[in-house]
């Protein structure tokens, strides 16, 4: 590569390769190698691993940067939804090992083998699919689910032995892994966790018997690895908390995490209007004053939610102004008559911080009554991510 595409791509990713477009995500790096950083504290004294969630576009970051990133800091693990996911994966990340945490068709077998994938097997139909797609001669790494309380993927932790015993005869298949997912480690009341924990270990225990000893043993996401360190196993599966984010609604963490997305959009129209005037669809708002509202070019197409009409806020200079109306697929109107000195062009802080104020995902998910991954994956790729890094 020349050094001029070298300077460009760093242009780009600084976020200065020109004037910056009308609504824009920015990804701070610095915030995902910090978050990443207080994980691995986590699991120094366990001696795990990290297989790096990044499924569902990273949720919202981009998944080449991000696990280009995360590369770069050591992780050579990483966890994705679907096949699709992992050959994209595969292009920025040809050294790393993938596994798809999602299921797969028959006919995907030999992609799987052919890009050096990781399965998840859950059934003998599972296993058996998979081993169609090995060359006579080959043997290719999968990992299998164990169901122990979850009740999706994965086989009910009561039948995993039957499933390991039709695995025995088939050589061309390597069990590199074993894993579960806890359903619950977000609950104050821990013994549902507790629970899966021990039936998990009791799998292990017998599949030990049977000389079954796979290299990877993990079942820890990103809540369980804080809370849960004797489930930290070989690996940890750390996903929302590397991009900045509390998985446990209304609890602290014992470490400071810092948010890696923004969103941002500039305003493309101003207008006053006076007293009982209606705005946007449906006529839900009314102004009580004369006052001046913000027009940002941004909706639910874009994945800034029509749940936020009349009940979210932006921050511009500084300061919080209410969402006024009904969101539009691509207009959001904004109350900024409070706001000193507003003009046309200025930014508009949808996440993130502006000044002493910030606006939070977790803070977006309380006004709808979701979760915050919803808020970081809903993100749409239309809009362009703007990576930086401020501190290299």
């Amino acid at each position: 590569m020349s050094r001029r595409r070298n300077s460009a791509q760093r242009a780009a990713c600084s976020g200065q390769s020109g004037r910056k477009p009308f609504v824009w995500v920015e990804i701070n790096l610095d915030n995902l190698r910090h978050n990443f950083r207080q994980i691995r504290r986590l699991t120094r004294r366990s001696g795990a691993g990290i297989l790096a969630i990044v499924k569902a576009d990273a949720y919202g970051h981009g998944m080449s940067v991000i696990a280009g990133t995360l590369f770069r800091e050591g992780v050579r693990f990483f966890g994705v939804a679907s096949l699709e996911e992992a050959i994209h994966l595969r292009k920025s990340c040809p050294e790393a090992k993938i596994l798809t945490l999602g299921s797969f068709h028959a006919e995907q077998a030999t992609e799987y083998v052919r890009h050096q994938i990781r399965p998840t097997l859950s059934s003998p139909e599972d296993l058996a699919a998979f081993e169609r797609g090995i060359s006579p001669g080959k043997v290719c790494a999968a990992h299998v689910k164990i169901d122990t309380g979850m009740s999706r993927l994965g086989v009910w932790h009561g039948d995993a032995l039957g499933l390991f015993k039709k695995i025995q005869g088939h050589p061309r298949v390597e069990i590199e892994g074993v894993y579960t997912h806890f359903s619950s480690a977000d609950e104050k009341n821990d013994d549902f966790t507790k629970l899966q924990w021990y039936r998990f270990e009791t799998v292990l225990e017998k599949l030990r018997a049977m000389n079954i000893c796979p290299r990877f043993v993990h079942a820890a996401n990103s809540l369980a690895l804080t809370r849960f360190p004797a489930a930290h196993a070989d690996l940890v599966r750390p996903g929302i908390m590397l991009y900045g984010l509390n998985p446990w609604e209304g609890q602290a963490l014992p470490f400071l995490l810092k948010p890696v997305m923004s969103l941002k959009a500039r305003i493309s129209f101003l207008k006053d209007v006076p007293v009982d005037r209606p705005l946007s669809y449906g006529r839900t708002y009314q102004t009580s004053k004369t006052t001046r509202i913000a027009i940002l070019p941004i909706g639910y197409s874009h994945g800034y939610r029509a749940g936020f009409s009349n009940k979210g806020f932006v921050l511009v200079k500084g300061r919080r102004c209410p969402v006024v109306g009904r969101v539009t697929m691509d207009q959001t109107l904004v109350d900024v008559g409070h706001v000193p000195g507003v003009r046309r062009w200025d930014v508009a802080t949808l996440l993130g911080r502006d000044g002493r104020e910030t606006i939070s995902a977790e803070e977006m998910a309380r006004w709808l009554g979701t979760i915050p991954y919803e808020i970081v994956c809903g993100i749409h790729s239309r809009i362009p991510r703007l990576y930086a890094a401020p501190g290299t």
